[in-house]
């Protein structure tokens, strides 16, 4: 498709340290002509309004809409709505405000994305290489995927990270139509993941084409090596992301359940109902479909719901 149009979707909040190379990163991807970069300003009071207004200036594929702060998954969804009403793009790819991009990470994405059916609704993701404050190399990248991206995976576990997930219209209208209460949503990356594999599909490219930047602001990052990610693991499970994540499915699948199947319907229900006691906990880890992408993390996700990590009740 030589005529598509892409929309990248970025919402800042107080981002001065890191937005201008971001948003270089993204004005010298290989695809530029297709790109629009729509940066919705989220109330930020540091000096993000000033860099927006002079790189708007420089860029003229570049917009950018102000309005109050609502937070960073609200603003997102907005960005979302606003790429559909009001520009109808036939891609949609989030941002972060802290990253780089490498060249050809959305000609990469569009490749990927335009061999399937315009009807299908379909998300594209990535590995992103780690680097430090400085974009300097880790040796650290992302998870891959080894298994197969199924409900029964993305359930519990999100290797679509947001900032490389590229939507085509498809997904994105039943995204923006199919969302309601997002006060029930802690992760926009792993909600717009789920509809994807209940909905439609997902491709994922094991080859990273994106530098995921940590530095302290970051809340849940991958961490600069092993060390970190126990203290990552450590600082998820003090924030209850496991009964965050577990609330939020719950969510999930009463508002979209007619494209859930009963199977998985079952499934999801017995990961929910089985957590009012230990012995419960047991029984139905045994015979669980859940899983993650390794047999390790499985492992540990196994634990974690027997000790009862998951229980948001």
């Amino acid at each position: 498709m030589q005529n598509y149009r892409i929309g990248v979707l970025l919402s800042a909040y107080n981002g001065d340290k890191y937005i201008s190379q971001q948003i270089e990163s993204i004005m010298k991807q290989k695809n530029r002509d297709h790109i629009t970069l729509l940066v919705r300003n989220d109330g930020s009071t540091d000096k993000t309004s000033e860099i927006l207004e002079k790189l708007k200036d420089k860029y003229n594929n570049l917009r950018v809409i102000s309005g109050p702060n609502i937070g960073l998954i609200s603003s997102f969804f907005e960005l979302l709505k606003i790429g559909i009403t009001e520009y109808n793009f036939d891609y949609y790819s989030f941002c972060d405000q802290d990253d780089y991009w490498l060249e050809d990470k959305l000609q990469v994405a569009v490749n990927y994305l335009e061999k399937e059916s315009k009807d299908v609704p379909v998300l594209y993701g990535c590995r992103s290489l780690i680097v430090d404050d400085s974009l300097e190399k880790t040796g650290f990248i992302t998870q891959a995927q080894k298994r197969k991206l199924t409900f029964y995976n993305t359930a519990i576990q999100n290797i679509v990270i947001g900032h490389n997930q590229v939507l085509n219209k498809k997904l994105a209208e039943i995204i923006v139509t199919h969302t309601l209460r997002l006060d029930n949503i802690y992760s926009q990356d792993l909600w717009v993941t789920n509809v994807a594999a209940v909905c439609g599909k997902i491709l994922f490219d094991n080859t990273p084409h994106t530098l995921y930047r940590m530095h302290g602001y970051n809340q849940l990052g991958y961490g600069k090596g092993k060390l970190d990610r126990v203290r990552g693991h450590l600082v998820r499970l003090q924030k209850k992301e496991p009964q965050k994540m577990a609330k939020q499915l719950k969510y999930f699948v009463e508002y979209y359940k007619k494209f859930i199947s009963d199977e998985e319907k079952k499934e999801i229900k017995m990961f929910l109902v089985s957590q009012d006691n230990f012995k419960n906990r047991f029984m139905y880890i045994r015979k669980t479909k859940l899983y993650r992408q390794t047999k390790k993390e499985t492992l540990q996700f196994e634990i974690l719901y027997v000790l009862g990590a998951y229980n948001f009740s």
